[in-house]
């Protein structure tokens, strides 16, 4: 059967002039639409989390309905980056040894991995280091938030490992046009800017309507779509300003290790609503560092 999809108006600031427009934003949309959508459990398990009446158990049981996560949980639960001494067996001591919010961001993380490595056409390489990214961006923010103490930080970490999910679009489908902004940003052009004029818009809006398409919380998908311009994230401009620090961390790092030349710009703004210093940051590096290698299970799969 051959769907018809609806016309999608894209808000003016998006689109690019005609001449540069390599990618008709109606196939944007279209690759949106055929990424599977965020496991049901996983999704149901942010919903339930952000309810203030919510019950411990009622996770646990939830989380318990899929076979998949509940092993890797657990898996990742026994891994070195917990450290326990004995063997955790059950979500139902997980939960009382990390607590419901750790046990939380762990689903996510489980449910994630698979968006970067199962689908499309990309390279496993790098689909597995755009994963490492991620998990580093999540506990990145996790660290800053710990930090500045404005944002709740298992909050950071969830909005941290989800920010840069537009890029699962990018990565997957438009191998062309990410050669295309990749030239411009070698050429001098600002990152942000070439995925603006090739694409029409940026990584962080495709993000958006993707995690509108899987129903996250709307929180999320602000902070998803304003992470480079964290100032105008109204509802949650400071966990918006703390995951683009964090990406910005992750960048440094990379670039240190001798990957990625690429990066995006880091915007003085995020530093002036989390209360941070360029050099307060730069002294996340060595922890974060350290803390990526402790979570090696998290990147493995």
């Amino acid at each position: 059967m051959h769907l018809v999809h609806p016309k999608v108006v894209w808000p003016k600031r998006f689109r690019a002039p005609s001449h540069t427009m390599h990618v008709p934003l109606k196939d944007l949309m279209l690759e949106i639409r055929s990424l599977e959508p965020f496991p049901g459990v996983a999704a149901r398990v942010l919903e339930v989390a952000g309810r203030e009446d919510v019950v411990p158990s009622e996770l646990i049981e939830l989380v318990q309905t899929d076979p998949g996560i509940t092993s890797k949980v657990l898996k990742l639960c026994n891994s070195a980056y917990y450290g326990f001494q004995r063997e955790i067996a059950s979500l139902h001591e997980a939960g009382n040894l990390l607590g419901v919010t750790t046990l939380v961001n762990l689903v996510l993380t489980s449910s994630a991995g698979k968006y970067f490595r199962d689908y499309g056409s990309a390279r496993g390489q790098s689909m597995d280091a755009r994963w490492q990214q991620c998990v580093s961006n999540a506990i990145g923010a996790r660290l800053i938030a710990s930090e500045h103490q404005l944002v709740d930080p298992d909050r950071a970490y969830t909005a941290g490992l989800l920010e840069n999910i537009g890029h699962l679009v990018l990565d997957r489908f438009l191998e062309e046009a990410l050669a295309e902004i990749r030239t411009k940003a070698l050429s001098g052009a600002d990152l942000m800017d070439a995925e603006r004029e090739v694409l029409g818009l940026h990584h962080a809006e495709i993000g958006a309507r993707l995690s509108t398409r899987w129903s996250l919380p709307s929180v999320l998908v602000e902070v998803i779509r304003h992470h480079h311009e964290p100032e105008l994230a109204g509802k949650d401009a400071a966990l918006a300003a703390t995951v683009h620090l964090a990406e910005i961390l992750t960048q440094e790092l990379a670039v240190k290790a001798g990957d990625e030349p690429l990066r995006y710009s880091l915007n003085d703004k995020a530093l002036d609503l989390t209360g941070l210093t360029r050099t307060q940051l730069a002294g996340f590096a060595e922890e974060l560092r350290a803390e990526m290698v402790r979570a090696r299970d998290f990147v493995s799969g």
